[in-house]
């Protein structure tokens, strides 16, 4: 496509300018180009509700609402994308908890990380260490796969005239500018900007596609039931979304909304009814994302046939779209500036949170490291992970995909520890035995998955461990609770009676 380079030239332009304002902002007011811990990772906690909102939803989101979600909905039809609605809304109930209990911990405490206050509660730097080790373990599939499907899409776009080594060591070198310079701030005001562009992109673009086309709703739906009736279905064109798995993965979907570059988010709130923006706005998001998304995988079928790739489904309909006059190049060139940036803001926010609890839950406890290497070794640590994941995305291995589902998965183990870290039965020991244990047994399903191409009794791998995750957690606790509460009357006991 000849406006191709345009969109990368003005998309690096548009990164430019937001840095630019960061840096100049933080220089007038602190008199220093680099950011503080506290700026570097939580944007100085005073984002505008409407800012935080935002980058809360567009890292829930970002390049999967305008590429993969609409291809989801072109394979399976409206199931897929519902059971992400329906999980999507129950995570709210999560984040509305979960984000409360830290904020409020995070009050008034030097702590710069969810893990922090995790680690401090359970009076365990060992437990923090072995959260962070497995967030680490986890986020860096994410990582890879947002560099994969940015690199993959370039590439079909450009009919291989832009490279995945250039397209995607392009996206690279905007990621670590903004990796050294301009931390979490810079990070939430590009999240504000793309996730405009997204919808008001996206919105825009179906209309126009559908006054093109002489489309409209109702024609839509009766034309999908006459030619491919399954994709108005929960189950969808593939039978992929029975209500058995539908539900019970649903419960695991949770594990994505544990993960820290959103917890840090409820961390980053400046009072408490901030939390209250962050819930709405992912109701409010996510209905208008899977909306759309439903809307132009079923347009795609009636304008392009049922014999594309489903992940490249969208960049086929943004060059025809591209084509069509000049509102089509500007309509094609807004949604492909929000998908870039999308992609790059939540590669930063992924990196940062590994470099954060790295440095913070991985290596501070033990040893004592100014703020100035803390952020230092930070950025060490986030290239070398950024590097890792392009030189894996040159040969992405065909089960990337899963890992990225199953480190969502695995996250989820994590729940009753995260959920339940100011009750006052809680116990260390519990933390560490459900969260090893559960691990374990989901190692154990997935490879039983893997060797029989079939989940065990026919549910989803992540619901028997989380179900263990939670009893031995109450279990543990409880039984613990009631030792140390029987060892303490026997001490005072005794105490009385040698008076």
């Amino acid at each position: 496509m000849e406006h191709f380079s345009i969109i990368i030239g003005l998309t690096a332009i548009y990164f430019a300018i937001i840095l630019g304002l960061v840096v100049y902002a933080r220089i007038k007011e602190t008199k220093s180009i680099m950011p503080g811990l506290n700026e570097f990772f939580l944007a100085g906690k005073n984002l505008h509700p409407l800012i935080l909102t935002f980058t809360f939803v567009g890292s829930l989101f970002s390049t999967f609402s305008v590429l993969g979600m609409p291809g989801l909905a072109y394979a399976h039809g409206i199931g897929g994308p519902l059971f992400i609605l329906f999980a999507t809304w129950l995570g709210t109930i999560l984040i509305y908890y979960l984000g409360r209990k830290l904020f409020k911990a995070s009050r008034g405490q030097r702590v710069f990380s969810p893990i922090e206050i995790i680690s401090k509660s359970y009076h365990s730097r060992r437990l923090g260490l072995l959260i962070a080790l497995i967030f680490a373990i986890l986020l860096i599939p994410y990582i890879s796969l947002q560099l994969v499907a940015i690199g993959k899409f370039i590439v079909s776009y450009t009919d291989g005239q832009v490279s995945y080594m250039t397209g995607v060591g392009s996206m690279m070198a905007i990621v670590l500018a903004y990796l050294f310079l301009g931390g979490m701030r810079a990070v939430a005001y590009t999240d504000f900007i793309q996730t405009i562009a997204i919808f008001i992109g996206l919105l825009v673009g179906i209309f126009f596609v559908w006054h093109h086309f002489d489309i409209d709703l109702s024609s839509l739906i009766k034309e999908t039931r006459e030619t491919s009736p399954k994709l108005l279905t929960i189950e969808g064109a593939q039978g992929a979304y029975p209500w058995p798995m539908f539900i019970t993965s649903v419960i695991v979907f949770a594990g994505l909304w544990m993960q820290p570059h959103l917890l840090t988010r409820t961390m980053m709130a400046s009072k408490k009814s901030d939390i209250n923006c962050l819930v709405w706005g992912s109701l409010i998001g996510s209905a208008l994302t899977v909306s759309l998304a439903i809307l132009y995988g079923l347009s795609a079928h009636s304008i392009m046939g049922h014999d594309l790739k489903a992940n490249l489904m969208m960049g086929d309909l943004f060059k025809i779209i591209g084509e069509l006059n000049i509102l089509g190049v500007i309509l094609s060139g807004l949604m492909l500036m929000g998908a870039l940036g999308a992609a790059m803001s939540t590669a930063d926010s992924l990196l940062i949170a590994i470099g954060q609890i790295s440095t913070r839950d991985m290596i501070r406890p033990f040893f004592k490291m100014s703020p100035k290497k803390q952020i230092l070794m930070s950025k060490g640590i986030m290239m070398a992970v950024l590097v890792l994941a392009f030189v894996t995305g040159l040969e992405p291995p065909q089960f990337m995909t899963d890992l990225a589902i199953y480190s969502a998965t695995g996250s989820a183990m994590m729940l009753p520890t995260f959920l339940f870290f100011k009750w006052k039965k809680k116990s260390k020991q519990a933390a560490f035995i459900s969260i090893i244990l559960s691990f374990a047994l989901l190692f154990v399903l997935a490879s039983y998955k893997a060797i029989s191409s079939e989940d065990f009794l026919g549910v989803h791998v992540g619901f028997f461990p989380l179900v263990l995750s939670f009893c031995l957690y109450f279990g543990i606790s409880f039984a613990t609770y009631k030792k140390s509460k029987t060892k303490n009357k026997k001490k005072t006991t005794e105490a009385l009676q040698s008076v």
